[in-house]
């Protein structure tokens, strides 16, 4: 028997078992399922897709909050946004160089 989530937003497992190829449903799992409007994707939902999908969006929550958790919302924002204007530029490496340079007017090391 398998436990398999069914999003990242809910820690909430179905019962599954490969030998049957059968999804037990526990008390409200339905209600659940129904709310979540995942009701008609059973099938997916035990594909190695979906479960993926999951642990992606899982740790993409997990950092979110850590990093939000250090430098606070704001300071996160704004430096989401640098990191997505530094990734579009051609000449990013340089950038990066410049930017975490102590002093990048120095002759010095």
């Amino acid at each position: 028997m398998r436990k398999l989530r069914i999003s990242a937003q809910h820690a909430h497992r179905l019962d599954y078992s490969n030998s049957v190829g059968g999804i037990w449903l526990d008390k409200g799992e339905w209600e659940l399922l129904k709310a979540e409007g995942l009701a008609g994707s059973l099938n997916a939902i035990v594909t190695q897709t979906w479960q993926n999908k999951i642990r992606q969006e899982t740790a993409l929550n997990n950092f979110v909050e850590i990093y939000e958790s250090k430098f606070g919302k704001e300071t996160y924002k704004k430096a989401k946004e640098i990191r997505q204007w530094l990734q579009s530029q051609p000449q990013k490496a340089d950038l990066r160089a410049y930017l975490l340079a102590e002093d990048p007017y120095s002759a010095e090391k």
